[in-house]
């Protein structure tokens, strides 16, 4: 049973995120690339998890509970194959541990099976049942009905320790098992805690962390005089769970910790789904594309939902074309061209990895390979070494690219004239429009959707992308079809004065020309 499916050819897609500019940005996505996946069915079950998620109220706290119990619990299986010492306590602890998940689980599911539709869910509630209704499972419930009482109320110990004359500790020994934990001699955290009583509770100097002050040899010696001493005091008054019940348990408890790893990736992509919700950004989950048409209603950008200080995102809608192989997106810097290309990027990641979107409608195509390049990572060369970085990164890409991959070009050699530029960038395309897939090429270069040839060439497969202003105001929305040349530039001089500077002296030479003709 695994919470998100992962299949094998799955596991071949190392390189999802090809240049790792996206993952970089946010790593959520760095710790998430395991999971993407190309197949149909993975993504449909894995959306289908995540619909019970958000329509079913109490089903993440669910989830965050059950991660919490198996990372408390998850010790005591490493703990395995742990010497006779340490291995008596502990199993005098699987049957309580093995009691409480089960039970947890299946009481947990039982409340909400009847709005359950995902198929891994209804699997662990399966499972869960599976082992309340066995015959093992109620033996093993007698045991732990008359031990778990004196078990569950040991949550701290008195240690008594002897000294010698020159205050060395000679014995030590564990004098009493308390149902209260110790409470902190740290004034720090007293105050903190607005705790100023004293009682039998209240330490008055901590003696050490074990897990960071001490090293591992005298962590092993800690915990081994210590184990011992509490396997001794618990095991006299505890009844015996046999060899059996224990081996059932350990391999009934392994089989819940089997799907451990795919759920702590669920809980992480729980935590992301909450913040786009806190914002009330609307989510969905995006239809799959059969022909790969790529349109997005309403879609925000991911970088600027997780951003605390912005109140106001400006959505866009927009549809590629499945005929269309490269866009080419034109407009004026700081218009949001780069911004989109990050939300499309983002979307399909989240996509295939089987989450909602933070847009209101989508259809998105399963691609194998998502290559981004930017003008960012290319900041800190020199210029000749920026132009042959970007034309290595764009070599690589035409290598690499497939009709099922999915590329983001954002504003390519911006480091050399346009008269340079242009040829190598429309060669470029004209060779992308050859293989197939789909790309957004990003670029202030407006002669390349005019006047270059190998342009002109791909004819249909050529669409053109530009951002929406009106004067110097921008909308940040992206809009179908060629952008107006030399508006952008007009309208920054415009803004900062320098329009006027410039045409002012050339109507005050025209008046003068017009009066000398008038005398005349």
């Amino acid at each position: 049973m695994d919470f998100m499916l992962l299949n094998k050819s799955d596991q071949a897609i190392v390189d999802f995120d090809v240049r790792s500019e996206i993952v970089s940005k946010d790593k959520f996505f760095e710790r998430a690339k395991r999971y993407i996946s190309t197949d149909s069915e993975t993504l449909l079950y894995r959306q289908s998890l995540f619909s019970d998620i958000l329509k079913i109220s109490g089903l993440s706290d669910f989830f965050k509970t059950l991660s919490e119990k198996l990372t408390e619990y998850e010790p005591l299986m490493k703990y395995s194959q742990a010497a006779n010492t340490e291995e008596k306590l502990h199993s005098i602890l699987y049957p309580t541990v093995f009691i409480e998940l089960v039970k947890f689980i299946y009481e947990s599911l039982s409340l909400l099976k009847s709005s359950i539709t995902s198929e891994s869910l209804k699997q662990l509630y399966t499972f869960a049942q599976n082992d309340i209704e066995s015959d093992e499972y109620k033996r093993i419930e007698r045991y732990y009905e008359k031990n778990n009482e004196r078990l569950r109320s040991v949550n701290s110990v008195t240690i008594g320790v002897n000294l010698n004359a020159l205050y060395q500790p000679k014995e030590a020994g564990i004098i009493s098992l308390n149902k209260e934990e110790f409470k902190s001699g740290d004034l720090l955290d007293r105050i903190i805690k607005l705790d100023f009583e004293k009682d039998e509770y209240h330490c008055i100097a901590p003696i050490t962390v074990i897990d960071k002050k001490l090293g591992f040899q005298e962590s092993q010696q800690v915990n081994y005089a210590f184990l011992k001493a509490m396997g001794k005091v618990l095991d006299s008054g505890l009844h015996n769970c046999s060899t059996r019940a224990l081996n059932y348990i350990k391999v009934r408890l392994a089989k819940y910790f089997e799907f451990f790893d795919s759920l702590k990736f669920v809980v992480e992509a729980i935590n992301r789904i909450e913040i786009f919700k806190e914002k009330n950004i609307p989510l969905c989950f995006p239809k799959i594309s059969t022909n790969r048409e790529l349109s997005v209603v309403s879609l925000y950008d991911n970088a600027l939902c997780r951003a605390k200080d912005k109140k106001y995102i400006v959505p866009n809608t927009i549809t590629l074309e499945n005929s269309v192989c490269c866009y080419i997106l034109t407009g004026p810097n700081s218009g949001g061209k780069t911004v989109f290309i990050n939300s499309l990027a983002a979307a399909q990641y989240y996509f295939q990895l089987g989450m909602p979107i933070p847009a209101k409608e989508a259809t998105l195509p399963i691609c194998d390979a998502i290559y981004k390049t930017s003008v960012e990572e290319q900041a800190n060369v020199n210029l000749v070494g920026r132009f042959e970085k970007e034309c290595i990164s764009l070599s690589n890409v035409l290598k690499q690219f497939s009709e099922n991959s999915l590329a983001f070009i954002d504003e390519a050699f911006t480091s050399t004239s346009s008269a340079e530029a242009v040829p190598i960038a429309a060669n470029f395309i004209s060779e992308l429009c050859k293989i197939g897939g789909k790309c957004v090429f990003i670029t202030h270069h407006h002669e390349l959707c005019e006047t270059d040839p190998k342009i002109a060439e791909c004819g249909e497969k050529i669409g053109y992308l530009h951002t929406e202003a009106y004067g110097d105001r921008r909308t940040y929305a992206i809009q179908n079809g060629k952008a107006e040349s030399g508006s952008y530039a007009q309208s920054i001089a415009k803004k900062y004065g320098l329009l006027t500077i410039v045409i002012s002296p050339l109507i005050s030479l025209m008046k003068d020309q017009i009066t000398a003709l008038c005398e005349n």
